[in-house]
This record gives C-alpha cells, sequence and structure tokens, in this order.
C-alpha cells in the first residue's frame, strides 16, 4: 500500500522476478478498460510479461460496487492459492483496503433507486455541508473518518444509513463476525520526503500528458458521449473533463490536477499511519530500484519487509 505516485506497481513487477508472486491490483480506476495513461496503467507489453489481476476486467460504462470488489477479490486470492502463489495486493484504493482487512461489507443491504435518489435530492435542494452536518448529527463516528467535502462517501453512509435505519458504524462493526481473515504480511510505502513525493506527482502528470492523456479523455467522451463512466470522475479525468469542455484552460487544469493529487496523497498517508500492524517503509534511503529490491532480499529469510 502507499500514496498515489510513490512507486508501489514498479515494485511489485521487479519483487516477482525474485518471487513466486500473483499481483492483484486494488486500484479504483485500472479496473476499467480504456481507462489506461491516466491511471497509471502498465503497458500491454508489461500486462502481458508481469500480469495484473483485476485490471482491465469492466468496460468504461459499467458500475462497480465495493461488496463485487469484495468478492472478486477473494477469488483471485483463493486461486492464487490453488497456483501455489503468493498474491500480492498492490494498490491505493484505500476504501478496498479497508473492506478486504474488515471482511467485506456483508451486512449492508443492497441500497435501493428509492433511497438513492432520496439523498441526491438532499443533496440537491440543499448542500454537501447539510449533509455532512446531517451525518455528523446521526453518526459522528463515520463522519470524523472522512473529510467534509467527500460527497461520495458522505452519501454512501448516508444511503446506509436510510437503508437500514441504522447507524453506519454499528453496521460496519457487525461485518466483524463474518471476515475471513488472511496471514497478511502489510507494508505501507510512506515516502520521508513529502516534497519528493509532490516532485514525483509533477513528474508523472507531465509524463502522462506528454503520452497523450488529453487524447485518450477525448477519445473516450466522443465514443461514449451518451453514456455516463464511473472513472471519468476520477482526478485526472474530471479535470481534463473540464478543460476539454471550455471551462478552464490547460495552466488551470494542470494546477488542479496537481493539488487534488495531493490532497488525495495525504489523505492516503494519513490513513496508512493509523492502520495497525504494518511495516511502514521509506525509500528515501534507496534511490533506485535495484536497491529497494535488494532491501527485500536481504531481509525476506527473516520474514521482514521494510522498517519500523
Amino acid at each position: 500500500m502507499g500514496p498515489t505516485a510513490s512507486g508501489k506497481t514498479e515494485l511489485a513487477i521487479n519483487l516477482s522476478k525474485s518471487f513466486n508472486l500473483d499481483i492483484i491490483s486494488v486500484d479504483s480506476v485500472m479496473l476499467y478498460k480504456e481507462f489506461d495513461i491516466g491511471s497509471a496503467k502498465p503497458d500491454k507489453d508489461t500486462l502481458i510479461k508481469f500480469p495484473h489481476k483485476m485490471v482491465d476486467i469492466l468496460n468504461p460504462c459499467e458500475k462497480y460496487s465495493v461488496a463485487k470488489f469484495y468478492k472478486d477479490l477473494l477469488f483471485n486470492i483463493e486461486r492464487s492459492h490453488s497456483l501455489g502463489k503468493i498474491p500480492i495486493l498492490v494498490g491505493g484504493s484505500m476504501m478496498y483496503f479497508k473492506v478486504f482487512f474488515n471482511g467485506g461489507l456483508s451486512e449492508i443491504n443492497d441500497i435501493s433507486i428509492e433511497v438513492k435518489n432520496h439523498v441526491n435530492n438532499m443533496f440537491q435542494e440543499y448542500s454537501l455541508k447539510y449533509l455532512y452536518n446531517f451525518l455528523k448529527k446521526i453518526d459522528n463516528e463515520s463522519a470524523k473518518k472522512i473529510h467534509f467535502n467527500d460527497s461520495y462517501r458522505i452519501c454512501k453512509l448516508l444511503e446506509i444509513f436510510f437503508s437500514s435505519n441504522e447507524k453506519p458504524s454499528v453496521i460496519f462493526n457487525k461485518c466483524s463476525k463474518n471476515v475471513q481473515y488472511f496471514d497478511c504480511l502489510n507494508l505501507s510505502i510512506i515516502p520521508s520526503n513529502r516534497l519528493m513525493l509532490h516532485k514525483n506527482i509533477e513528474e508523472r502528470l507531465d509524463n502522462m500528458i506528454n503520452s497523450g492523456f488529453l487524447d485518450e479523455v477525448s477519445k473516450l467522451l466522443a465514443k461514449y458521449q451518451s453514456e455516463k463512466m464511473p472513472a471519468m470522475a476520477s482526478i485526472g479525468y474530471k479535470q481534463i473533463k473540464s478543460h476539454l469542455d471550455g471551462d478552464i484552460n490547460f495552466k488551470i487544469m494542470k494546477n488542479k490536477i496537481l493539488s487534488a493529487t495531493r490532497q488525495l496523497a495525504k489523505r492516503q498517508i494519513t490513513w496508512l499511519r493509523h492502520l495497525d500492524s504494518t511495516t511502514v517503509y521509506s525509500f528515501s534511503d534507496y534511490d533506485n530500484m535495484e536497491e529497494r529490491v535488494n532491501f527485500f532480499l536481504r531481509n525476506k529469510n527473516n520474514n521482514i519487509i521494510g522498517e519500523k
């Protein structure tokens, strides 16, 4: 696990050269076909040589739930074990990791379209601030764990409340009785130098733009112009769409992407630092990939991956 642009995928690929690993992606955008550049998806040649499970499994307009992710993840983990391989979960979608650690969301009923419309109407009629304050009143424990501007999670929690008439935090606690535990070694890559991470984010965005990120978004919008694409709301794609729609210029678009990505990285690091039983490792002392892999190889017999 690790914040965006911390080198998780590159490390997993290099480790798979020395270990019998099965790479399983834990990324909410890499799931989608045709969302390649902006998701930092490995190129097709790399995916052929180092296959990633949970990559390119959805068409751009398909909906996908957290519960479905958990089911698919368990299937791929069990399949890896049956083949005698070690599944390695790699990604930065912390909600997906949280569901994995919590053993799924089996206690949560399907959300009806009526409930979804009700919450959406609340959002449209009042404001996000109103919804967040409402959530605080009914379940302050859940509200404290999310950002007051996180419209997606605020709405999801309210949908759970209106579907069950019970606090989401109570429902999540109930899930623990159905947890399927795995013998896991958790590694969090948390760069000690935040400026270095920001530099990586900027360089990666420049590479994405030079590789045709804007063309990728333009082609997706033209191909699926009358359909809704869930991944188009993700960082990078959302801002480029605004630029292509003529709402913002190129410079503002780029600054918005950088700002949103830095904020995402900050939230990811905060979540990782509060995760129990996790080995925290910073690459600041290991400048290149060869040194990073060698560090893992030196410590594999001691079952140590990283430094506390």
